[in-house]
């Protein structure tokens, strides 16, 4: 276990550097020098975070036993998101040299802290909800992580627009196609989200009736806050046709949402 956390923490660190070679490489079209292998050091480090989590599960520490197992099993799953998304062109190179680094972070979180036991423990439905749940959670950060990724390539690289600093390269994705890839991937997670709020009141509700879930009104507050975000911006879109910046910075109030719950989840751990 833990020669493949040092082997993933390397790749991963070894395609961070990659990927943060891009801004000082020349121009061209072609890539050169170590970001042309940042893609595949990536794609090597996703699977030594796969092997990984399957030795902790091993171990029996799944993904489900606690918040930092889910965080690492998330990242996992929105770096392999991205990995798919950017066989598409060379429009989201930039989004790898966030993705890398939050991989590493993920990955350290789950290993670090995979002893930390849940203090709410269920049996029966209550058990099958809290599962349910988790995995609808960490699925839900995977989407919102790379639907925010994509909207902040999105306002990056419509100022640059705007000023007159960006020249288009050769696969690159426009804006236009950026936006609806955005709209996409928030399409697809909204309902993941949904389900994950659902599952997760009524796994409280039923672990300790209603008094259990006002002791976590910041927790779905929070969850309210991004949901109801991520439901105006589509409802917007279909009805107004609202989109461009406007629907990304209603993104990145949503991921930002829920990357409040958890924070405080593990600061409640």
């Amino acid at each position: 276990m833990l020669v493949l956390f040092i082997l993933a923490a390397l790749a991963y660190g070894a395609a961070t550097f990659a990927y943060g070679t891009r801004s000082i490489e020349r121009d061209g079209d072609e890539d050169t020098g170590p970001f042309r292998y940042a893609r595949l050091l990536l794609a090597v480090a996703a699977a030594l975070h796969v092997f990984a989590i399957g030795a902790q599960c091993v171990q029996g520490d799944h993904p489900l036993k606690n918040i930092y197992l889910a965080t690492s099993f998330g990242t996992l799953i929105a770096v392999g998101g991205y990995l798919g998304l950017a066989r598409r062109g060379k429009g989201l190179d930039a989004l790898g040299s966030v993705l890398a680094p939050v991989g590493l972070v993920g990955l350290a979180l789950g290993v670090v802290f995979s002893d930390v036991v849940v203090t709410t423990t269920l049996s029966g439905g209550g058990k099958q909800l809290g599962s349910a749940h988790v995995g609808l959670a960490s699925a839900g950060l995977a989407g919102f992580t790379l639907a925010s990724g994509v909207a902040g390539l999105y306002l990056g690289m419509e100022r640059r627009l705007r000023r007159k600093m960006y020249r288009p390269g050769r696969g690159g994705l426009s804006l236009q196609g950026l936006d609806r890839l955005h709209h996409r991937l928030v399409l697809l997670v909204t309902p993941i989200f949904t389900l994950a709020i659902v599952t997760g009141v009524l796994w409280t509700v039923e672990g300790g009736g209603m008094e259990q879930l006002r002791g976590r009104l910041f927790e779905v507050a929070a969850a309210v806050v991004a949901w109801l975000t991520s439901v105006s911006l589509l409802v917007s879109r279909a009805i107004w046709g609202t989109r461009g910046r406007r629907s990304a910075w209603l993104t990145l109030t949503a991921f930002a949402a829920i990357l409040l719950i958890v924070v405080w989840y593990g600061v409640r751990s």
